[in-house]
């Protein structure tokens, strides 16, 4: 499944950008792709990129080989293996302290109940906006995920 932001909407009818869910496989599958090495897929293998699934450890690694072969073919270089990052960094047990205190700088600070009852995949995209340079994209995806919990 590909799970689409609102905040992110602008990019996917040519997928220019990696959006969230797929920063969230290559975060958790321990591989990494330059926005160039992205363009140069065609849209067709952003799109399989986006839905093929990377949640169990066999999965992990058949999205990383098909990453890493994309790569060497559209790029003409290897893909940069880097060490998997632990999804209990937005797990659902605690505030990220990065989420706690971009929410409290914008004056809207997150509960530990809200906190809890969004998904790991939304969890993860207010924990990387908190660590992004650009404020408006957090208050962009704090907004979404609180409009969500309403809806």
């Amino acid at each position: 499944m590909f799970y689409r932001f609102d905040f992110e909407a602008a990019f996917y009818p040519a997928l220019e950008r990696v959006p969230f869910h797929v920063r969230m496989k290559l975060d958790m599958a321990g591989v990494r792709v330059s926005l160039n090495t992205w363009r140069a897929f065609t849209l067709e293998e952003r799109r399989a990129l986006c839905h093929l699934p990377a949640d169990t450890d066999e999965e992990k690694e058949v999205f990383a080989s098909f990453l890493a072969a994309l790569t060497e073919a559209r790029a003409g270089v290897e893909a940069e293996r880097c060490p998997a990052v632990d999804a209990g960094e937005w797990a659902a047990a605690a505030v990220p302290g990065s989420v706690a205190s971009r929410s409290e700088a914008e004056g809207v600070p997150v509960t530990l109940s809200e906190w809890g009852r969004w998904a790991g995949h939304e969890r993860y995209a207010l924990y990387k906006t908190a660590l992004s340079k650009d404020p408006d994209l957090f208050r962009q995806a704090l907004r979404e995920l609180r409009l969500r919990l309403c809806s």
